[in-house]
């Protein structure tokens, strides 16, 4: 069961498995980590609003200090944006994030960062990341004994929402009177994100705003169609254009326009243009020489990405999962890789650490409600831009992520051959490697569709794309999507999916 605790991206588990016991060992395992192998003195420490994570807080705290390490501490509950803000302005330390994201709220998890806020996981992070606090914690240590270790209290959310506000240029009244509503799902990120829309003079509707780790409008997923019918209910009879809706932790950030979900790689491609002219100068450019690459989910929509190209935007693919996200945005950096995004609606960027600082360090990680922000500015400004989003997105056929938990391996992996063996029936050729030859870290399945997004792509209908791989987040679970050129064909090759699936239930 301890076993379980540790996932691909983060330490995640039932809230009942993080006894005292439990706590205590995973807390004395990151403190040795963050000593001998990050290699600092200092962590950031944080939490959202998940039920138990006021206890896992506070043996963190003990058993940090204990450890001689400096604890810059959030005690009230954050989201993992301010978060991850605050690590930026502490550069030189680690991090320690309480949250278990979009999980029911019967979870409890944690997120870790290394310097510079690296992502720590099983595929990055310092001396083996999530592995080596692994080894920590199932190997017996002698308890961290040292001197130095201190508490100094943060409260970073003036600075976040000044730093947000002031880096994507919206002031003060800027967006007076413009309509929006938000739901938190009684998540932790709304106190920021409302203060900041309110500043601006938005005239905002704040639905399940009060943090509450009891999640009584249900799980704080917002792809969760009951956790957001009372919301779904709304809009339909208080229409407004814009609804965001985020997750737990706040990290996630889907939009709803004129009642129906702008996957995120068109909200991107939307902000693309100003994103591109506002970061120039901090990678040393002029707009107009500046060419930036933008990483998008392999789930994305083809129409989208064709479009993207025919605008001379520079795209790329990139494999699905935070960190690894992450780890890429840091490797492309002096290639000026910009910005990425998930179909899971998560946005990433190279945020700068201080605003109109040009050589000010850079660090890949999120922030939604910059993004948020942006988002609103852009509908202000013009509009029509979300309509034409909408009507290229509406344009093709699309039925969204879906899964089965199988727990054999042997089952799971017939079962996927048994599916590509279909779809190479229908036509489809296997990709796996975006342009650069990296790896997918899953496989599309595409008919009638370029292999990559140059100058020369076209789309011939009809055409469709199915995405198959195993869940690295979840246990045993294997996530398909599929879209395609029109609803027949789309509907067909789902149909034909579906028979050779329940035929492995």
């Amino acid at each position: 069961m301890k076993r379980n605790l540790f996932k691909a991206y983060d330490i995640r588990s039932k809230q009942s498995n993080f006894d005292e016991e439990t706590s205590e060992g995973l807390c004395h395992a990151i403190a040795y980590y963050m000593l001998h192998d990050v290699k600092t003195k200092s962590v950031v420490l944080g939490r959202d609003s998940r039920l138990g994570g006021e206890a896992l807080m506070q043996s963190a705290i003990d058993i940090f200090v204990q450890s001689g390490l400096t604890v810059y501490l959030e005690a009230n509950p954050i989201g993992s944006c301010q978060f991850y803000y605050a690590c930026m302005q502490h550069r030189e330390s680690g991090g320690v994030m309480i949250t278990a994201s979009h999980n029911p709220g019967s979870y409890l998890g944690m997120k870790i960062v290394a310097k510079d806020v690296e992502s720590v996981s099983v595929e990055s992070g310092p001396e083996g990341g999530l592995g080596k606090i692994e080894f920590y914690y199932e190997k017996p240590l002698l308890a961290n004994q040292r001197k130095g270790g201190r508490i100094i209290p943060l409260n970073t959310m003036d600075q976040f929402i000044d730093y947000s506000m002031r880096l994507c240029n919206v002031g003060s009244g800027s967006l007076e009177g413009l309509p929006v509503v938000c739901d938190f799902l009684h998540g932790s990120f709304g106190s920021a994100v409302s203060r900041a829309l309110t500043q601006c003079g938005v005239d905002g509707v704040y639905r399940h705003l009060v943090p509450n780790g009891n999640f009584p409008v249900g799980d704080p997923n917002p792809g969760i169609e009951a956790s957001m019918s009372g919301t779904l209910a709304y809009i339909e009879e208080h229409p407004t254009d814009l609804c965001f809706a985020y997750d737990g932790d706040g990290d996630r950030m889907d939009l709803l326009y004129k009642g129906s979900q702008l996957s995120p790689a068109f909200v991107m491609g939307i902000i693309s243009n100003e994103l591109k002219d506002m970061f120039a100068p901090y990678f040393g450019s002029e707009p107009a020489n500046f060419e930036p690459t933008f990483l998008f989910d392999i789930k994305a929509s083809p129409t989208l990405l064709l479009k993207s190209v025919m605008q001379g935007k520079k795209i790329s693919l990139v494999q699905n999962g935070h960190s690894y996200i992450k780890s890429a945005l840091v490797k492309g950096r002096e290639g000026h890789v910009l910005a990425a995004v998930e179909e899971s609606a998560h946005y990433y960027l190279q945020f700068p650490q201080s605003v109109g600082v040009w050589d000010a360090p850079k660090f890949s990680t999120e922030n939604t409600l910059f993004f948020t922000l942006l988002v609103l500015k852009a509908y202000a400004s013009n509009p029509a831009r979300f309509d034409e989003a909408k009507r290229l997105q509406d344009s093709s056929w699309r039925e969204r992520e879906w899964s089965i938990m199988i727990k054999e391996p042997s089952k799971r992996i017939a079962l996927q051959e048994a599916i590509e063996e279909l779809l190479f029936k229908m036509g489809a050729t296997k990709v796996t490697e975006n342009e650069q030859g990296e790896s997918l870290g899953a496989s599309l399945y595409r008919f009638n569709l370029p292999v990559h997004y140059d100058a020369t792509a076209e789309l011939h209908s009809p055409w469709f794309q199915v995405f198959q791989r195993v869940s690295q987040s979840e246990d045993a679970l294997l996530r398909w999507e599929a879209i395609a050129s029109d609803e027949r064909i789309g509907t067909r090759v789902f149909e034909e999916i579906v028979k050779v699936q329940q035929r492995y239930r």
